[in-house]
């Protein structure tokens, strides 16, 4: 697939093709600014990738890349690289390192087990960088340089610290450290004051620290699947919140300081203990996904009646029988039933 004008070629989806290599008719296209060959079978990339002089984004994900050709580093244009799901071989470091225009790179599942520090004293423009998946258990000091790093990926590592590293990249809008092995978060993290949406779920967290409260633009918060009794009080400050994950916590009652969202849009709730919910739920008003399944409800939440936004509802696994609900009037919600 490609797209352009007067004859002149400026997208190529190339994806899914079954190429072993890049074919030459690709490279002659000199006016391409972004190319799709992710999902081949592609071993080299050719040097007369040179040409490609307009390019701006390239992925090549999911190929057999065993060498990277230095002519890939003299795209002076490329912005955006996707390497993921090929092996992050040595020879490839002062490649990757010398492409000093790239915003964005990707490395998922490269089976890197540290960040070369040579990428981080090199590549100063990135706003977006990508390692999940991959065996690391901290970051170079040298992450400090990336002063405009805005979107940092972390998932399915082996950190059991939090990079104390990240706490100076005041510029950090998006952190998602699923899935690692996490037993607690540094009081610095309330440094991170651009910050708006955090993963942290399936970990092995027991607490919050209060500064959090300081992230005062978190708009998504991702707690699932750690080990939180409770919040700290001084999160009910975050007005931003609108969607919040506690989902596998044995919390056993709603946390208060949860009530004070009321900008809450969803709310993941299921497995973790609860029996009922706080009168001051229904301050939740502009909910439209709620998950309170695999719990010890025994009734019907009356609360929910007045989440007039209500348009999904899981209440499966509970202990709930037939009742009858009284919707007052004009406020009636039309939940539609998650697949159980």
């Amino acid at each position: 697939m490609t797209h352009g004008t007067s004859g002149r070629t400026f997208f190529l989806d190339a994806a899914n093709q079954n190429l072993a290599t890049i074919p030459p008719g690709i490279l002659e296209l000199r006016e391409l600014e972004e190319v799709h060959l992710e999902n081949n079978h592609i071993e080299e990339i050719p040097q007369d990738i040179q040409y490609l002089t307009n390019i701006k984004v390239l992925y090549l994900n999911n190929n057999r890349l065993s060498k990277l050709c230095l002519q890939l580093g003299r795209l002076s244009r490329l912005e955006g690289l996707d390497l993921s799901d090929n092996p992050i071989l040595p020879s490839w470091i002062p490649v990757l390192s010398s492409i000093r225009s790239l915003r964005q790179l990707r490395l998922y599942r490269t089976q890197i087990g540290e960040i070369p520090t040579e990428i981080c004293k090199h590549l100063h423009h990135l706003e977006l960088l990508g390692l999940s998946g991959n065996r690391l258990k901290s970051l170079p000091k040298e992450i400090v340089n990336q002063t405009k790093l805005r979107e940092l990926y972390l998932k399915q590592n082996q950190f059991e610290v939090f990079p104390p590293e990240l706490c100076v990249l005041r510029n950090l809008v998006i952190i998602d450290l699923d899935e690692n092995r996490l037993t607690a978060l540094p009081e610095e993290i309330g440094k991170l004051i651009r910050l708006q949406k955090f993963y942290v779920a399936r970990n092995r967290l027991q607490g919050l620290p209060e500064s959090l409260c300081q992230c005062d633009q978190l708009s998504v918060l991702d707690l699932s699947y750690n080990s939180l009794h409770s919040l700290p009080r001084s999160l009910g400050s975050l007005s931003e919140m609108e969607e919040v994950g506690l989902s596998g916590n044995p919390l056993e009652k709603v946390p208060r300081l949860l009530c004070k969202w009321t900008s809450l849009q969803l709310l993941y709730l299921c497995n973790t203990g609860l029996r009922s919910l706080r009168r001051s739920f229904r301050r939740l008003v502009n909910l439209r996904f709620l998950d309170l399944s695999q719990n010890h409800m025994q009734g019907f939440p009356v609360q929910i009646c007045t989440l007039k936004n209500l348009e999904i509802l899981a209440l499966d696994d509970n202990k709930i029988g037939k009742v009858l609900i009284p919707f007052p009037a004009g406020t009636r919600p039309s939940p539609r039933a998650l697949p159980a």
